[in-house]
């Protein structure tokens, strides 16, 4: 008399753990492969670290010489880019030599 119906039979139940077990290897396989990507991953990135021990600084190119005459050109009122002309430095390392990067 019940407007649902009960179900009695026990091959849902069996059907119901198949499709949860199939469901949850599903899963792990994904799971497992996304863990094999990412020790890959691990693995290459410890190898580039050892590259970049590698690298050193680019080392001070311009002379100590070079510096005493753009600050001598400084003192004599002259601009960073008639300084820059007359030294065949860039604009942006006779302002560097100025502001005391290289001392």
């Amino acid at each position: 008399m019940g407007l649902f119906k009960t179900r009695v039979d026990e091959n849902w139940k069996i059907n119901y753990i198949k499709e949860f077990n199939e469901m949850r290897s599903e899963y792990e396989k994904k799971i497992l492969s996304k863990q094999n990507e990412i020790d890959d991953l691990k693995k290459q990135l410890e190898e580039l670290k050892c590259f970049r021990s590698n690298l050193r600084p680019k080392e001070k190119q311009i002379k100590d010489s070079d510096i005493e005459s753009i600050k001598e050109l400084r003192t004599q009122g002259l601009s960073y880019r008639e300084i820059s002309q007359q030294t065949s430095w860039s604009k942006a390392t006779v302002c560097r030599v100025l502001n005391g990067v290289y001392d």
